[in-house]
Formats: C-alpha cells, sequence, structure tokens
C-alpha cells in the first residue's frame, strides 16, 4: 500500500510539474453576427462588442480574433499584459478585408445651414478624449476616403468643415457640393482608437484604423509590443498618427501602412529606446515628416537606438526621415522619394548616426542632409555609407557637422546645387569612394563644393573619390572659396584629394536605374578600404560594389502619388486582394 500511495503521489506531482501555470484563452469577435450573450471561444458563437472585450481580464498567451470585414466605431480597449513567450495576441480570422476600427460616426439628420453649407449639433457624448472635432471625410463604399480641409469659419469652398466649439455645431460643404445625406460624412469624434500607456508584451496585426482626431496609435512607457500588418489612414488632426513616447522600449512597427496624415506618420519622442519601424509603408502626410525621432519639449529627448530600415517613405511635405534627437539610431535600407524638403535628416543634437544603403529620389531639397547646433549637443561622428541619390534640388549629400565619414556614396544629378557640399561646420570629416555624377549638360554646378573656409584649415579628408560631369569637359568639377579646380589642382592646392579622378563610370543599363556598375567601369577596385565589405580586390568607388547589388533595397511594389493610386491604396491598407503592375512613373529616375 505505501508503495502504491508513492506511486500515486509521483503522477501527482509529475502532473503539477508538466501543466502550464495558467491556461490561455481564445476569443472571437464579430461586429455584425456576434453577440456579448455568446460564450465568444469559437467562430460558430463569437461576442459583438469591444465594451465586452474591455471588460475581460485577459493573462499571458491569450488571443482575440476579429473577424475579417468587420467594423467597430469606438477604442479598442482591452486589459492585461503578456509575458515573454506569452503575449496577448490580437489578430483576425475568416477571409476578406482588415477589420476596421473607425473613431468617427456618419450623421444622417443634417440641417440646410445656407448654400451648399450643412450642419449638425454635436452631443456632447459624441466626443471621447478630445473635446474637439478633428477630421471629416467621405467615405465611399469600396473606395479610398476624401478629406474635407479644415477652415476658420463655416466654409464657402467645396470640402471643407467648420466646428463651432462654442456651439457644438459643424458645418460641412461635401467634396462636390452635395448634401451629405447623398455623400455621407465621416465625423473623427474620438482620440486615439489604440492608446496602451503602461503596457508589455502584446503582439497586434492585421488591423486596420481609420479617422482617429489626433492619433490612432499612442504608446506610452510600453515595452516589447508589436504592431504588424496594420493600417493607420487619415487621422484628423495636428498631430502624428502614430507616437511611441514616455519611455517606451522594443516597440516594432512592421509591415505597416500609414498614410495621409496630418502631421508625422510614425513620431518616435520623450525616451523612446531601441524602438524599430521596418517594411512599412508611410506616406502623403499633409505636414512635418514621415518618420521622426524628435525631442519633443525642451530638454526632453528621444532615446537611443532606434532603427528605421526597409521601409517605402514619401510625398512628405517636410522629409520622409527626420532625426532630430537621441544617439545611434539607424536609418537604413529606406526607399524615400519626393519629399519637398530633404529625403534624409540628421540634426539637432542626433550623433553617431548610421544612414547606410538608402536610395533618396526626386528631393526638393537635399537627398540626405547631416547637421545639427553644437548649442544642442550635437557631436557629430555620423556616417553615411553606400547611399544613393538622385535629382536632388540641393545636394545630394550635405554635411554641416564635424567628423562625418561619407563612404562609397553614389550622388546623380544634383539639378541645383553641387553633388556634395561640406561646410566649414564639418571639420575633421572624411569622405572616401563616393562617386558623383552630372549626366545632364544643363547642370552647370560642380561635383562638390567646399564653402566658406579653405579645406586644409579644417581637416578635411578626400581620398579615392570619382566625379564625371557632362557640363564640364574641362574636369573643373571641385569648387571652393578659391574658384573651380580639377581634382589634380585641388590635391595640389589644398593637399587632399589623393586617388580623385574624372573618367565616365559605365553605369549597367538597366531599369531601373540603380546606377550599378559594369565590370567594364574604371570605378571597379578603385576604391580604398574603409572598413565596409567589398568582393574584389579592393572596395568599388560608388554605392554598390560590383556582385553586392541585390543587397540595394527592393524596388518598391507601389509608389503611391496621391488618392488617384486607388488600387495601390487599397491593396496596402487590406481592402482588397488587387494588385496593380509595378509603377515608377511617378519618380524621375
Amino acid at each position: 500500500m505505501w508503495r502504491a500511495g508513492k506511486l500515486i503521489l509521483l503522477i501527482m506531482v509529475s502532473s503539477i510539474i508538466i501543466t502550464p501555470c495558467g491556461q490561455t484563452s481564445e476569443y472571437y469577435f464579430d461586429s455584425e453576427a456576434g453577440s456579448d450573450e455568446n460564450p465568444g471561444t469559437s467562430e460558430v458563437k463569437p461576442f459583438r462588442s469591444l465594451e465586452k472585450l474591455a471588460q475581460m481580464p485577459l493573462r499571458p498567451g491569450d488571443i482575440i480574433r476579429f473577424r475579417r470585414g468587420s467594423v467597430w466605431r469606438a477604442q479598442l480597449n482591452f486589459q492585461g499584459n503578456g509575458v515573454k513567450g506569452e503575449p496577448i495576441h490580437i489578430t483576425t480570422y475568416g477571409e476578406g478585408p482588415k477589420p476596421e476600427f473607425l473613431a468617427s460616426v456618419r450623421p444622417m439628420r443634417w440641417i440646410h445651414h445656407d448654400d451648399q453649407v450643412y450642419s449638425i449639433a454635436i452631443p456632447e457624448g459624441w466626443l471621447v478624449g478630445d473635446p474637439e472635432v478633428n477630421g471629416a471625410f467621405h467615405y465611399p463604399p469600396d473606395g479610398v476616403p476624401v478629406r474635407l480641409r479644415k477652415s476658420k469659419q463655416i466654409p464657402s469652398d467645396k470640402g471643407r468643415y467648420y466646428y463651432d466649439s462654442e456651439n457644438r455645431n459643424l458645418y460641412v460643404i461635401t467634396w462636390d457640393g452635395k448634401s451629405p445625406m447623398e455623400n455621407p460624412i465621416e465625423i473623427s469624434v474620438i482620440t486615439p482608437l489604440l492608446d496602451l500607456a503602461d503596457r508589455s508584451w502584446i503582439q497586434i496585426e492585421d488591423l486596420a484604423f481609420l479617422f482617429g482626431g489626433r492619433n490612432h496609435w499612442r504608446l506610452r512607457n510600453c515595452k516589447n509590443i508589436i504592431i504588424r500588418d496594420c493600417a493607420a489612414l487619415f487621422v484628423g488632426d495636428k498631430n502624428p498618427a502614430v507616437v511611441i513616447s514616455n519611455g517606451s522600449e522594443h516597440i516594432e512597427i512592421i509591415g505597416c501602412f500609414v498614410y495621409n496624415s496630418v502631421n508625422n506618420g510614425i513620431k518616435m519622442t520623450s525616451g523612446a529606446t531601441r524602438c524599430q519601424v521596418r517594411n512599412c509603408t508611410v506616406v502623403k502626410g499633409l505636414s512635418n515628416d514621415g518618420i521622426t525621432c524628435h525631442n519633443g519639449l525642451p530638454n526632453n529627448r528621444t532615446g537611443d537606438h532606434n532603427v528605421i530600415e526597409n521601409n517605402v517613405i514619401g510625398l512628405w511635405p517636410e522629409n520622409s526621415v527626420d532625426i532630430t534627437s537621441g544617439d545611434y539610431h539607424v536609418v537604413r535600407g529606406n526607399f524615400c522619394y519626393n519629399d519637398r524638403q530633404s529625403n534624409i535628416v540628421i540634426g539637432h543634437g542626433a550623433d553617431h548616426i548610421l544612414v547606410q544603403n538608402n536610395i533618396c529620389v526626386g528631393s526638393r531639397r537635399r537627398g540626405i542632409q547631416i547637421g545639427g547646433n553644437d548649442e544642442e549637443g550635437s557631436r557629430g561622428r555620423n556616417m553615411i555609407y553606400q547611399n544613393l541619390t538622385i535629382n536632388a534640388a540641393y545636394p545630394g549629400v550635405e554635411v554641416d557637422r564635424n567628423n562625418t565619414k561619407v563612404y562609397n556614396n553614389t550622388v546623380v544629378n544634383s539639378r541645383d546645387r553641387p553633388g556634395i557640399r561640406i561646410s566649414a561646420k564639418a571639420k575633421g570629416s572624411d569622405l572616401r569612394n563616393n562617386l558623383v555624377v552630372v549626366l545632364d549638360p544643363e547642370i552647370p554646378h560642380p561635383c562638390i563644393q567646399v564653402t566658406k573656409g579653405d579645406p586644409s584649415m579644417y581637416d578635411l579628408k578626400f581620398s579615392h573619390n570619382m566625379f564625371f560631369h557632362m557640363g564640364r569637359p574641362d574636369g573643373r568639377v571641385l569648387h571652393t572659396k578659391d574658384g573651380y579646380f580639377t581634382p589634380g589642382d585641388f590635391l595640389t592646392r589644398y593637399g587632399t584629394g589623393e586617388d580623385s579622378s574624372i573618367p565616365e563610370p559605365i553605369f549597367a543599363d538597366a531599369f531601373p536605374r540603380y546606377y550599378f556598375l559594369t565590370k567594364d567601369s574604371p570605378c571597379v577596385d578603385a576604391g580604398t578600404d574603409a572598413s565596409l565589405t567589398f568582393t574584389g580586390k579592393a572596395p568599388d568607388v560608388g554605392w554598390k560594389d560590383l556582385g553586392m547589388e541585390n543587397e540595394a533595397p527592393a524596388i518598391p511594389e507601389f509608389l503611391i502619388r496621391g488618392e488617384d493610386d486607388t488600387d495601390a491604396i487599397l491593396y496596402l491598407w487590406g481592402k482588397t486582394d488587387r494588385k496593380s503592375a509595378i509603377d515608377t512613373s511617378g519618380v524621375n529616375w
């Protein structure tokens, strides 16, 4: 009997050891066929409301599934945190478009105010998180929303709205002047749609968020959060679509589509550290930058070691990427295009930033700008490696900060300024293995300009750079305050610039024009060691060593120019599986 009892005890102990300390659960939500009276644990009998979800105490490893094609008009609130290896997982089930979370109401009881103006009283209970109406949109079935622009008074033009906050009345003229009963209007009344504070180990994927009043996603003092393959579209007003702040760490935004923001697309600020934005498409804002590490309030700096990698970013009123705060960030493998200012900017107090393997196309100012202010703590030592800039209006690369390493970049056709421009603030900077090319003979500007001083006086280093300028057959492609120089004359006068020359580079004739070298190019094996990987006897001059072309950023599947790119927008949003052909016609290669 003793032996039998001991055996039973051992079995019980073994059972305790192998049984998980807490069971995980899986819950289903359907905005149309669900009911909060259901058990919610299967697709057959799902829950219905987000209010039900907000009341549920979730545990590590729990999974919440939203039916594809569902639509909710409420904040996505849920309780609980995961643990390492067992995150709380928010995802989908079924087929069809991504589930949508709308921060808007669609009223139909409009009053005709005057001419084409209609009005409606906004009940106080509609506004969540903000006392203002910060957005109005026409949302056609199976189409791309049309934003109504904000006015400071009752509008007189089509596509405008005005909110009288004192009397809580909203006035609109629709995008085509018709009644909002014919073209229903979505009014932004909730901000933000996803608000996570002091949360950890959560994974959210395959959801779409629209019409948030000021933000869509706000993460404060969060750790180990992943948001993957989600969409954040048409934020209402003033603030970025996505804000990562208050000391958040290890936040990953992966494969998301951020479109038509009023302010930044994605902003990392106020201590955000070791966060990543990867494989996203972040395009078309009404102001500011696509992705930024920004210091926000004075003395409230961004954290360090954030990564912006392999994204498609463009059509921003300022810059695709703007790093103004924090140290040791990485900006790598991005395709940046058609910004009104520069494609990539490093400035203010940002130091030791790596800018590598990016393609910058068609900016109205600079391709890559390295700036900063000493009084804000900028010490320089930034690294600009293996980038391609094409058709920048201003310099393809501008160096305005000390001790900057500019290695193995290719700069093509800077239209209104020199290809690379270096200021007196760039003391101690080092330029090696760069290829600066002007293929349009109508462009008069030199390949490199050193401004406001004698290069030898502030310890500039030039080595193994190559230049080709179709409009300057005399080879005088370098410029200082003293005039124009050939590479040989520059070396004689200033004692730097050795092993620089002006041969025709001989690019591969392939679409797209990524300016890869051919095996017969004089740039092959013509560089000097810059501690970067190369394949031949010596590094090549230019951004891609022969044989390493496949390491260039991929051709963007879609280059969105605006609302007219309906198929591309709907596909990236997750509304449809239609795919247009690759379209690079909006970018001037």
